[in-house]
């Protein structure tokens, strides 16, 4: 976790640990900000941001997402209720868009609202990466910015769209990503397991190796019992001559 994301959710833990304090309203742990989009290498896209207000006594005033600097934003769609700002970075292409809630239309306690963004052309690479702010009313701000490392997704994860799943990931992208335009977690990479039926067999053939061993002893033990007992009549009988 970096410094900056554990400074952002200090009021979520002290919070908790008070009094009628605010808390988490209880959920999936797929009740993040999500980003969405039907996206093609090479071609326009349209992407959603799909923010949740997880606070159980506090609305979502001020959504602010960070543009990967490998995309420009072409337009953002009005949205009633919101006032939307871009702001132009050193090189002349969008760096964050942000929205901001006014009165009325704050996204309350166990609701969800979707900001639209329009994009030029989508690089043709494994991921983009969407670290985004979630400002709440009593002004604690959630920082959606952790790296996914394993198969594990981290408390705050950062929104991340897949583009091409056929590309290498680069240093930093995880290949457990979520899959392309659908927010869902890739498939887990297959583990290497013996298989039920082989187990199975291995497990009947263990359980009935040690009876045919017995078996197998007991014989033994017989044929040199009467092997003994015949050369012992052997003998009696020459000196009985």
């Amino acid at each position: 976790m970096s410094r900056r994301t554990r400074r952002h959710i200090a009021p979520f833990v002290t919070a908790a640990g008070t009094a009628g304090a605010v808390l988490l309203l209880a959920g999936p742990a797929a009740a993040h900000v999500r980003v969405i989009g039907d996206v093609i290498p090479g071609k326009p896209a349209t992407l959603q941001f799909r923010v949740p207000s997880e606070l159980a006594d506090a609305t979502t005033v001020r959504v602010v997402v960070a543009v990967p600097s490998d995309i420009s934003v072409t337009s953002v769609p009005a949205l009633d209720g919101w006032t939307e700002k871009t702001v132009t970075g050193s090189a002349g292409k969008s760096s964050q868009v942000a929205w901001t809630a006014e009165p009325g239309h704050e996204i309350e306690p166990a609701a969800s609202q979707t900001f639209t963004v329009k994009v030029g052309p989508v690089p043709d690479r494994y991921s983009l990466t969407f670290d985004t702010e979630q400002t709440y009313s009593n002004g604690t701000i959630a920082a959606w910015n952790q790296e996914q490392t394993g198969k594990k997704e981290p408390e705050f994860p950062a929104p991340v769209l897949v583009i091409n799943p056929e590309a290498s990931p680069a240093p930093g992208e995880a290949a457990d990503s979520p899959k392309s335009g659908t927010g869902e977690s890739a498939a887990p990479p297959s583990v290497a397991a013996k298989p039920a039926d082989t187990a199975a067999d291995e497990d009947e053939g263990s359980s009935m190796g040690l009876p045919l061993a017995i078996g197998a002893g007991i014989a033994a033990i017989g044929a040199a019992a009467a092997v003994w007992a015949a050369r012992r009549r052997r003998g009696g009988g020459a000196s009985a001559s």
